[in-house]
């Protein structure tokens, strides 16, 4: 009476039927054989209730006797061994939710056979069981050939899982590449990160020794300046020194001429002293002076004779202290004296 309308692929791993709240997946969730048992008994009782309902003419036959040919094909599905390489149990065909409409037709054709005599009423009947056997072998075909295009489809989709887990296995032979890839990249990595960290240590430390570098450069310019200046100052110290060496030698020259001149003046001085006192000696008795005049002459001879002395004997000193101090004050002393004993021994002679 209802015609199949869709193919129902039931692919859960622990049993048949997906739905958690489903009745057929009820019994398997406890697994094994109280869950086959539990499914056989639930169908046992359905079977045992469409009797009861078909007794007392509340069922139609037609859903009935699908009922019927439903429980021993769901019972065969549930016994039968699930493959362990596919997810797929089993299909079942299931009918659509008659409408309202057609519920009011059933109804109406219900009503109208009742109102047929007993006896063309059970000529429909006989004839509605033909058809209806006619129908269960014509459903019986299609089951045959669903199962047929349905094993065909299995061993297509067997075929093409076998393919994907082929391919499976080479992503996972490429992934595990990609992991030692990435392990290495990782080790190259953290060497390249240590090399980086060694680099800006170097460049540190290079940074630290240019520093340096610089520093004793700018110590080397100021100590090279320190040199020069002190070149400069021993250079001038050596100036002075051969200027006052040629001073010294200058007033060695000029002492050497002093004394040379000194000495003269003594030869010139003895002599004149010499000859004075022969003169007077000769002319004592010659020459008529009183003898108050003789005893001035004396006295005044005596007095000329001890500035000469002194005046000598200053001159003396004067040239020690030239060759001990060496400069131009005992030189202008020393010239001094030697002119002022000059002037008295040319004034006595």
């Amino acid at each position: 009476m209802y015609e199949p309308q869709h193919l129902l692929d039931l692919q859960d791993n622990n049993g048949f039927g997906s739905d958690p709240k489903s009745w057929l997946s009820e019994g398997n969730s406890g697994g094994g054989g109280e869950g086959h048992s539990t499914l056989a008994s639930t169908l046992s009782s359905l079977s045992a209730a469409a009797a009861n309902a078909s007794a007392a003419s509340n069922v139609d036959r037609v859903l009935f006797n699908n009922l019927v040919e439903i429980v021993p094909l769901v019972q065969s599905l549930i016994d039968r061994k699930a493959n362990s390489s596919f997810t797929r149990r089993g299909s079942m065909i299931y009918t659509k939710t008659p409408t309202k409409e057609s519920i009011y037709n059933k109804t109406a054709r219900r009503n109208a056979a009742q109102s047929i005599p007993t006896r063309k009423h059970r000529d429909l009947e006989d004839k509605d069981e033909n058809k209806h056997v006619v129908d269960s072998q014509d459903g019986h075909a299609d089951n045959v050939s669903l199962f047929s295009s349905r094993s065909f489809q299995l061993e297509k989709e067997r075929e093409e899982l076998i393919a994907l887990s082929e391919q499976v296995g080479d992503l996972q032979k490429r992934i595990s590449q990609k992991d030692e890839l990435l392990k290495s990249a990782e080790l190259s990595k953290s060497e390249m990160a240590s090399m980086y960290t060694r680099l800006d240590e170097l460049k540190n430390e290079i940074t630290e020794k240019e520093s340096l570098i610089k520093s004793t450069q700018l110590q080397l310019s100021d100590a090279k300046i320190e040199l020069a200046d002190k070149q400069a100052a021993v250079e001038k110290l050596q100036w002075e020194s051969m200027t006052s060496n040629k001073k010294v030698e200058k007033l060695q020259e000029d002492l050497e001429m002093v004394e040379g001149q000194v000495s003269s003046m003594m030869v010139l001085i003895q002599g004149l002293a010499r000859t004075h006192s022969a003169l007077s000696v000769e002319d004592y008795d010659d020459v008529p002076h009183p003898l108050d005049h003789d005893h001035g002459l004396d006295n005044l001879n005596e007095i000329e004779r001890k500035k000469l002395e002194a005046a000598r004997e200053a001159y003396i000193i004067a040239v020690a202290a030239v060759k001990e101090k060496q400069d131009e004050e005992s030189i202008a002393a020393a010239a001094n004296a030697r002119l002022h004993l000059q002037s008295l021994v040319l004034k006595q002679s």
